[in-house]
């Protein structure tokens, strides 16, 4: 039996996505992401393309922290930031 991480295991593509998202739709303020196992490719890719590395505040290791601000008071506000 495999257990935890291995190169066949599924990313986190579905969790990023909706994490951006919801961070996005959500009524006013800012929400806080954090994600793992970005050095594995799939996770590094839609954590910088969905969550932006503009949003991005910190990463230690494995782990990145980003701060997505609510975009439903500004319907033009571009999905990531320049």
């Amino acid at each position: 039996m495999i257990r935890g991480y291995h190169e066949e295991a599924p990313g986190r593509m579905t969790a990023i996505y909706t994490a951006g998202m919801v961070a996005r739709n959500r009524k006013d303020g800012e929400t806080d992401v954090f994600v793992h196992d970005v050095d594995r490719e799939v996770e590094d890719k839609f954590s910088k393309s969905f969550l932006c590395e503009g949003y991005m505040k910190k990463q230690v290791g494995k782990l990145r922290h980003f701060t997505i601000p609510s975009h439903r008071d500004d319907m033009d506000r571009p999905f990531c930031p320049e």
